[in-house]
């Protein structure tokens, strides 16, 4: 067990946690906002009425993700295991954090202007940075006997984001988008959480 394994894996489970209040309190706080047909990032759009509360939580979000993907880092390395997944997991999320910092979409959530357009592409780039760090995952967890089950897990997981995300660009701009990116959201949220928990039970 490494130095503040407990704590590297709490932050992993909140998280998700934290994300999915996001859109959650957006729905109560937004008038006319519509879950299954909004996005979440127009929650945050500049001129949104709770952008900086959303903002944070967002950042909030992002930052914890990173602290526990250091920790996972740490925690696989210890094990003698390969890193390279969470590695590039945790540059997709260092990547992410300028979203809501510097590249929100533009008025009224349109993707234009430069933070607009910069904003797609980041959120397009981290995607696939994700899948690929999922790849790397199922292919070094194998290796680790602690988590074994976890390699066929990342697999999955990988296989289910890629679908509902080809769904999600299917459905871009129609009235089922925010629908179709909670399954987005709730796939890849559930993955760092479980990935967490792991790290915490495995500090008992």
């Amino acid at each position: 067990m490494i130095k503040y394994q407990k704590v590297y894996a709490i932050c992993g489970m909140l998280s998700p946690i934290i994300f999915n209040m996001i859109w959650i309190l957006g729905g109560i706080l937004q008038p006319g906002y519509n879950h299954i047909r909004d996005d979440v990032s127009s929650l945050m759009a500049l001129g949104a009425p709770n952008k900086l509360l959303f903002d944070i939580l967002n950042i909030t979000n992002f930052s914890l993700t990173i602290i526990f993907l250091i920790g996972l880092i740490l925690v696989i390395k210890e094990l003698e295991g390969a890193i390279v997944g969470p590695v590039i997991l945790l540059i997709g999320n260092i990547l992410g954090i300028f979203v809501p910092i510097f590249f929100p979409l533009n008025y009224g959530g349109e993707p234009t202007g430069i933070t607009g357009t910069m904003h797609l592409v980041i959120v397009m780039l981290t995607g696939f940075i994700a899948l690929g760090g999922m790849i790397a995952m199922w292919r070094g967890l194998r290796k680790v006997d602690e988590w074994k089950g976890y390699g066929l897990y990342s697999l999955i997981t990988l296989i289910l984001t890629f679908i509902f995300t080809m769904i999600l660009v299917i459905s871009a701009g129609s009235e089922i988008m925010g629908l179709t990116e909670r399954f987005v959201i709730i796939v890849n949220g559930q993955y760092i959480f479980v990935l967490a928990l792991k790290t915490f039970l495995t500090s008992i």
